[in-house]
């Protein structure tokens, strides 16, 4: 290993005194100042040694990041990589990158409305692209937007070799990759107007529209997998019209893995999907339906026979329906 492969030093320092061999990783900043010493004897050679230090920085750095104690768009990180991962101060839309501007222009009456996405180009030089809203629609032009930018971040990240920043443009590339699923997915008039709405609205803060987006666009991708799971037809009667993605274990007491776990799931057709949500069914661990008191008289009315069963149900699945059982039916109401 020559000079070049050791060029990755951030908060590695080479120590050579007398009989002293090895790589000093030196961390200073407060609150949580660190030193660890790894000498070649011990690793076996200045190659396996730097290897180690390495290894030690990384770790110590992502559990940092992870605990909220350092900022992983610090002044030493951001001026490494050459993009903003977290929101900036300027931005309105809540989706870190991309934003929506108007720009007065001389020749025009009114202003020129656009989707802009942040870059740089070859020197290193802040640019931005836009897309008018105005010849591409809002959401067309929204969406070439988030895509020039997640085209960007995707090259970043190839030519990006320390782990511990990789893992942190990977985590932005992600979530442009779901938001662009997302978007794309839009058809329905009224979720592409709540949509445009929320990002558009001056009112809230771009850190409100960010958390508002993540949990449409893990809902969205929740609907998908459960759906996807049940072959988009109804767990119970098999149907495939107005099908809906019910969660178990519901959303607002489920923590972020179990949200988007889509055996915390039920393809269900909208009756049984209403009376499953408050509590008026469930299903025992055969799958066979549970039906309240409060609900038996109107079930048969409702299509409802009582001899329902789910038949291909998991060992997760039962986890999770154990919870509802327990938790959301209400047997005796």
């Amino acid at each position: 290993m020559d000079d070049e492969e050791f060029s990755d030093r951030k908060y590695l320092k080479r120590r050579d005194r007398g009989n002293e061999h090895g790589w000093q990783f030196q961390f200073e900043r407060n609150p949580i100042p660190e030193s660890e010493y790894f000498s070649d004897k011990k690793y076996g050679s200045k190659a396996l040694s730097y290897q180690a230090a390495r290894d030690y920085r990384d770790a110590f750095l992502k559990s940092a990041f992870d605990l909220g104690i350092l900022d992983p768009n610090a002044t030493s990180l951001r001026h490494s990589i050459p993009l903003i991962l977290a929101l900036s101060p300027r931005n309105t839309s809540g989706i870190v990158g991309v934003s929506r501007e108007h720009r007065e222009r001389k020749d025009r009456r009114s202003p020129e409305v656009n989707w802009v996405a942040n870059y740089q180009d070859e020197t290193g030089k802040n640019k931005q692209k836009s897309f008018p809203i105005t010849r591409l629609g809002e959401k067309e032009a929204l969406l070439r937007a988030v895509t020039f930018r997640r085209d960007f971040v995707l090259r970043v990240a190839e030519s990006t070799t320390s782990s511990i920043k990789r893992e942190y443009i990977d985590k932005h590339l992600q979530g442009l990759e779901s938001l662009l699923e997302y978007i794309a997915a839009l058809e329905d008039a009224a979720d592409v107007f709540f949509f445009l709405g929320t990002i558009n609205n001056p009112s809230l803060s771009s850190t409100t529209k960010q958390e508002m987006l993540n949990v449409r666009i893990g809902q969205q991708r929740f609907r998908k997998l459960v759906l996807d799971m049940w072959s988009h037809k109804c767990a119970i009667t098999g149907a495939a019209q107005f099908i809906t993605a019910s969660h178990i274990k519901p959303w607002s007491v489920s923590d972020n893995s179990e949200r988007l776990d889509p055996f915390n799931g039920l393809a269900l057709s909208p009756v049984y999907d209403k009376a499953f949500d408050v509590g008026l069914i469930s299903f025992d661990d055969e799958g066979k339906i549970l039906i309240s008191k409060r609900l038996a008289k109107d079930a048969v009315l409702l299509g409802i026979s009582g001899q329902e069963r789910i038949r291909e149900l998991n060992f997760i699945h039962k986890k999770y329906l154990s919870y509802h059982r327990q938790r959301v039916f209400r047997p005796n109401e």
